[in-house]
């Protein structure tokens, strides 16, 4: 059993806390404390879809497996970190804190959106959130997806259908642009995102 007593705590969302894991600095767990525990059987039936279909996880957290620990079941995934080894923050963080080239940031965003697309992931949500810029010593970085993976479509056609999946993608991602100026108004790096996507 995974002892979390004195684990770092990365953040707690929703329904789930996320630790670093405490044997292994590259990696986290994810504890479920809230209903809907139906989430995670459903992300794990993608994540291992994923897997079987060989995807590039360059750009979303990959999946190790569940494991027991002290608060509870968890799920092991990789562990953004910058090039300086500090855990990558959200772009809920850089957006709110500044600090960092809006032209740089948006860039790492249509690598990512066309990363997606090519890669065929489906995803629930896409939400400042739930991705983090992952820095690098050079200057630049990329955006990796930590959550929201899996489909929550009435009807999953995206799961089967190229089409369907890129017209979900077109939405999802319409759906995110509008969140940057609902969630951060008066924002102005969430305007120059915004603009430039």
């Amino acid at each position: 059993m995974l002892d979390l007593a004195n684990a770092e705590i990365l953040g707690r969302g929703s329904s789930r806390v996320c630790y670093v894991h405490p044997e292994d600095g590259t990696k986290c767990v994810k504890v479920v404390f809230r209903q809907p525990r139906e989430v995670l059987p459903e992300e794990m039936k993608y994540y291992r879809r994923f897997q079987q279909r060989g995807r590039s996880w360059e750009m979303v957290a990959r999946m190790y497996g569940t494991v027991e620990t002290t608060a509870g079941r968890g799920v092991v995934f990789s562990l953004a970190r910058d090039d300086d080894g500090e855990v990558s923050k959200t772009l809920d963080h850089y957006i709110r804190a500044g600090g960092i080239d809006a032209g740089m940031l948006a860039g790492a965003l249509l690598c990512f959106r066309r990363y997606l697309q090519r890669e065929h992931f489906v995803v629930r949500e896409l939400k400042a959130d739930n991705l983090v810029y992952q820095k690098r010593d050079d200057g630049q970085g990329k955006i990796v997806l930590v959550d929201g993976l899996g489909n929550n479509e009435f009807l999953p056609l995206a799961d089967y259908s190229r089409l369907f999946a890129w017209r979900m993608h077109r939405r999802k991602w319409r759906k995110f642009k509008n969140s940057l100026l609902q969630h951060y108004p008066g924002n102005c790096l969430a305007s120059a995102l915004f603009d430039s996507l």
